[in-house]
């Protein structure tokens, strides 16, 4: 796991479980999320004029979580098309040693003044190969 650059904890919630006591599926999309967003800050993309959407996400659920785990996301950039990036993700625990789950996103960048796709700009281009080696 220490092709991973960036790492975000995230604290549970309650409301996050359901009447099982596992993390509720929908709430991994809602960690992965968050945590995106500040890997973006991270690099030093502010998303202002050009942002990003998910055209394509696939996640593996591997061991539930439950309330008392404590849990981190990891992310990384993994391939740069044209107009959209992949990304890959683990909710693991903080000491590394458990994999919750594992995803995959394609992202696509566009155009907030006209809402249309875009192609990557050179310098968030520039951000992401300089942070991930890539």
């Amino acid at each position: 796991m220490n092709e991973f650059n960036f790492e975000m904890p995230v604290q549970v919630r309650f409301g996050d479980f359901d009447m099982l006591g596992h993390l509720n599926n929908a709430v991994y999309l809602t960690y992965y999320e968050v945590a995106r967003i500040r890997y973006f800050y991270h690099i030093g993309w502010q998303l202002d004029d050009i942002s990003n959407v998910v055209a394509h996400f696939d996640i593996d659920f591997l061991i539930p979580v439950v309330p008392t785990n404590e849990i981190c996301v990891k992310i990384r950039t993994v391939k740069l098309g044209n107009k959209s990036f992949d990304m890959e993700y683990l909710l693991v625990s903080t000491d590394g040693k458990t994999i919750f789950s594992r995803a995959s996103s394609t992202q696509v960048c566009f155009n907030k003044s006209d809402g249309k796709p875009t192609p990557i700009p050179d310098h968030i281009r520039t951000l992401l190969i300089n942070y991930e080696n890539i």
